[in-house]
């Protein structure tokens, strides 16, 4: 007997035994080893590729976080979603400030066109 769908409907619900069996199948089913090592290797795998796609993407986290929950859905969803843009430093304070920008939100500088990202006064 096997712990599937079908076993559960062919239960007969008269009969202890049957169901204390089943019972014991299932567990042993969720409890073999194999089956986990191939959740955490799954698991894994699909973390690494979501890192992959958050490296590209600026956004690390968030798609680590999407390939760890939803697996596969997660790769899909984070190719969706839009990349993150890079933080740009100021020109005067260096410090970081949002890329578009108009003025520093630490020093009040303003940032001709939108702050440049990575760009610092000589």
């Amino acid at each position: 007997m096997g712990c599937d769908l079908s076993a559960l409907t062919n239960l007969d619900p008269t009969d202890p035994d049957a169901t204390q069996r089943l019972l014991e199948q299932c567990t042993a089913t969720l409890t073999d080893p194999t089956l986990w090592i191939w959740a955490i290797v799954f698991t894994v795998v699909c973390i690494a590729v979501g890192a992959i796609i958050g490296k590209h993407k600026n956004a690390v986290a968030r798609d680590v976080l999407l390939a760890a929950m939803l697996g596969p859905i997660g790769w899909i969803i984070s190719l969706l979603l839009p990349a993150r843009k890079p933080a740009a430093k100021c020109p005067s304070c260096a410090k970081p400030v949002d890329a578009g920008d108009r003025h520093c939100r630490h020093c009040g500088a303003a940032l001709a066109g939108g702050a440049k990202i990575g760009a610092r006064k000589p």
